[in-house]
């Protein structure tokens, strides 16, 4: 009985955030500001996913995007980082002709960041190279970003972060300590931080089927305070949340842009 009410619940909350335009992030209020660098960013609950939704429109990670969202009140951002051909990193979701249909033909295989950056998003909205984001963090000094670069291998890993850690150091190297990078597994861990001991690290788990159990202790051993996952790992592991809760952690679901969706999942222990 327990397990078809379980399974109600789920197909109800899936309905529903279908129903509610899935990825674009829930912007109905304003949100409270946080301490930009500090332990207080996990008192965000919200986070703009790809800098947030604009215009109706989702995974811009575009200029458009952070006003529009940092005007909202919000404070804690992610944004999709993507590496061009001449090795720099450049807000973008992935290479799909949809984001900028000029630069469809090359498929992200032959992008320079000139290129990149001299094509609108959707041809409406401003694109963001790295630097561009390193500006706007030190021109809006109370938010803090969420890192999620779209790296495979242990190399790309390598570059890409040496290339994040160089580029905030030129401008600012406190800036590092607002920069928070999503880590996809343990072996990512060592290697990120074996460039940059970065203070604040969110362990996220929608690339990897690790157990519960593994998570945990992940989280644990490496002190991590924040974890992020698909709304189904709420229910495929039920005592996930409720685990890392019993260890200070936070737990964030993406992509949910419904109130009563967020309720929901509240009562079941998401931050």
């Amino acid at each position: 009985m327990k397990k078809t009410m379980m399974l109600s619940l789920f197909i109800v909350i899936t309905a529903g955030m279908i129903w509610c335009s899935w990825g674009v992030v829930w912007s109905g209020q304003n949100q409270p500001a946080s301490t930009a660098g500090a332990i207080g960013w996990q008192g965000n609950r919200l986070i703009a996913h790809a800098f947030g939704g604009v215009n109706g429109a989702s995974y811009t990670n575009s200029y458009e995007a952070f006003i529009t969202n940092y005007n909202r009140g919000y404070r804690l951002f992610e944004v999709d980082l993507v590496q061009t051909t001449d090795g720099k990193l450049v807000a973008r979701h992935d290479w799909s002709h949809r984001l900028q249909p000029d630069l469809a033909a090359h498929r992200g295989r032959n992008v320079t960041m000139l290129q990149f950056a001299n094509s609108l998003i959707m041809d409406r909205f401003h694109p963001l190279t790295l630097p561009d984001i390193v500006q706007l963090m030190q021109q809006y000094p109370d938010f803090d970003l969420i890192v999620d670069t779209k790296a495979g291998s242990k190399e790309q890993i390598q570059q890409q972060f040496a290339h994040l850690v160089n580029e905030a150091r030129r401008t600012d190297p406190a800036l590092l300590n607002r920069i928070i990078p999503e880590i996809f597994s343990p072996e990512m861990y060592d290697t990120v931080m074996g460039i940059y001991p970065f203070p604040n690290k969110m362990y996220s788990l929608y690339k990897t089927g690790a157990s519960a159990e593994s998570i945990v202790e992940f989280v644990r051993d490496k002190q991590l305070t924040a974890v992020a996952m698909p709304v189904y790992r709420v229910y495929l592991n039920p005592n996930l949340v409720p685990a890392l809760n019993k260890f200070g952690v936070k737990s964030y679901v993406h992509t949910v842009n419904s109130r009563p969706v967020m309720q929901i999942l509240s009562s079941f222990g998401v931050h």
